[in-house]
Parts: structure tokens; sequence; C-alpha cells
């Protein structure tokens, strides 16, 4: 299996996470170092998720409450916009808080499709979509009151929509079925000056004028899956994903080109740092900055996984396999001056 996060789809499964039922998560006082998966800026502070449908939140990145939320699947993903805050996550269960204040609701849960969502981003209070495993795709257009379910045979291999083609002539039915089944996972989404990208297994990274109605697949070296996609002010497009594998878009006439990370350490985050740099996080503990054509490495001590990332003040805030972390300015300014 290929989801987001390949190490902690492993865990959780080992751990007897991966199912779970639209029941109410349960306050755990070490919740702040269980298994967290995103973490993103919000209005007022920073929002965690994890596993149990552990959901945590802080003013101060120092300080953090846990809210009551009504699932316990595993949560993949955050997205939030004006207060407002959707997740996603196993049991393609979608849950959404009105604002800071109000309680967390689910707006959508299926866990008879054993299909895991991965990733949610709202471009506004109303229009967002979500994305996940085997082709899963998502949309809503009033905040999600309602979610249509969309498939995208844009987002296939060449070699696959030939193949398509050919059984659509014959067996519209059948042809449904298999694009279901062959469908890639789809890993990470981002929105650079009104495109959007997307990131996903088979070497897929495509990107959409029309906030995903229409998808076109762009071309890559590689075959692996991508974890992560991110968007720099600089304009460039970073992608990242299994062991190591890190791919730059600065001109689309010239395509993707592949950066050397140094690490065989599958990438699961991207922050952006100063004059065009960014790092890139992952499993072991690994963390890169590319920073022009220079690269520089670093290994953690404590050899956690890292999951996500966000800039804070002090440096950057990351979630990992054991819960919050805060990685300091000091040691994010010695990452680019020392290799290993």
């Amino acid at each position: 299996m290929k989801y987001k996060q390949i190490f902690s789809l492993s865990l959780i499964c080992s751990l007897g996470f991966f199912g779970a039922n639209a029941e109410q998560s349960y306050i755990a006082p070490l919740a702040k170092k269980s298994l967290l998966l995103d973490i993103v800026k919000a209005q007022n502070g920073f929002v965690a998720v994890g596993e149990r449908g552990h959901i945590l939140r802080s003013q101060n990145s120092v300080d953090w409450v846990q809210e009551p939320v009504p699932t316990l699947s595993t949560l993949s993903a955050i997205s939030t916009v004006n207060g407002k805050s959707w997740a996603v996550g196993h049991d393609a269960v979608i849950v959404h808080k009105s604002s800071e204040q109000a309680d967390w609701e689910i707006q959508y849960f299926d866990p008879d499709s054993e299909k895991p969502l991965l990733d949610v981003l709202f471009l506004n209070e109303s229009e967002g979509i979500a994305v996940g495993a085997y082709g899963s795709f998502y949309r809503t257009t009033d905040g999600g009151n309602n979610w249509t379910k969309e498939l995208h045979a844009q987002l296939l291999h060449p070699d696959d929509v030939l193949y398509l083609e050919e059984i659509r002539l014959e067996d519209e039915t059948f042809y449904q079925e298999e694009l279901v089944s062959i469908l890639p996972h789809l890993n990470k989404v981002d929105l650079v000056n009104d495109v959007l990208y997307m990131a996903g297994e088979s070497g897929l990274l495509a990107k959409s004028a029309d906030f995903g109605r229409t998808w076109q697949r762009m071309d890559v070296d590689y075959f692996g899956s991508f974890f992560e996609i991110k968007g720099l002010r600089n304009g460039n497009i970073i992608a990242a994903g299994l062991r190591g594998n890190l791919f730059k878009l600065e001109d689309e006439n010239e395509g993707w080109s592949k950066i050397d990370s140094g690490i065989t350490a599958s990438i699961n985050t991207l922050v952006e740092g100063p004059n065009g740099s960014f790092y890139a996080m992952g499993n072991s503990g690994f963390i890169v900055c590319v920073s022009g054509d220079e690269v520089k490495k670093r290994h953690l001590d404590d050899g956690i996984a890292i999951t996500a990332s966000v800039s804070v003040d002090d440096g950057f805030l990351v979630t990992s396999a054991a819960g919050l972390k805060t990685l300091s300015s000091d040691e994010q300014l010695n990452l680019c001056e020392r290799d290993e």
C-alpha cells in the first residue's frame, strides 16, 4: 500500500488503529505525544490532527488543548479558512468546525469504502476538495453540507487511459468499474497562484486551472509515489516522495528537474525557508535544506519520522510519530551550515 506517510499507515495497522467508527474520540493526556499527521496555522494559532481522531489546538505553539471530536478514525489532514476548519481521514471521514468556539461535527463518513482520505483543501468558506486512496475525490460548494464524489481519468498514466478507452467502446459499466479500480492514490494538493497541483502514486504530478474539475498530468522521470507538493514564493514548485526523491519545477517549458537529496528516507513534508530555500523532512528524522544548488542534510538524534511542518518565529513546529516537536532556530541555522 502506498498511502500518504507509508510508515504511518504501517504503524497504525500494527497497533490496530486503521479502522474505527463514528464514536466520540476520548481526551487522552498524552495526545500531544501520539502519532500526529498534519499541522496548519489557523486564525489564532495552530491545529494538529492524528490517530484516534485526535485534534489539538494551540495559540502559542507551546500549550496544547485536545478538542472533543465525534470520531475515532485516524485523521490525515486539515484545512482552515477564516476560523472554519475541515479535517479528513480514514473511513473517508470528514469533520468540520464552523468556528474556533464551535463543536466538531461529522459531514461525511463512509467506512465501507475502505478508502482513507489523505488531504483536504478549501479555496474559501464554501468551496473545498478532499482527496485520497484509489483516486478518491470529493467536492463541496456549500461548506461541506454536501459532498459530491468525482472520478478523474485524466490523472491516470497514459497507458491506462488507452486501455480504458478501448474498454469504454464496448462496455460503459465495466469502464466505470475499471476506472475506480486503477486510479492512483491522491496524496497531496496545493494551490499556487490559482493553479491547483497534485502529487500521488506511481509518479503522479498534475495541475488544474479550474480547482480540480479538469486535470493535466505532468511528465516527470520518476514512477514512485509522491507524498508532498508545495509552491514557493519565488514561483518554484517542489515535489517530494519515496526514498528521498525530490523534484523542482522552475519553468514549465523545461519540466521537472531532479534534486539529489542525499538521503533514501521518504520525504513527507516541505516547508519554505528564506531567500527561496526550503526544507524537506521525513522518515527516520532526516531533514534536508536546499538553497540554490546547495543541499545539506541532517539526521535528528531521536530518528523520529516527521510527518508535517510549519514555520514559527523560533524555527519549525512539526508533527511526528511521537507527537508535536519544535525545532529551534539554532537547529535550523546549523542545518544549512554543516553537512554529514
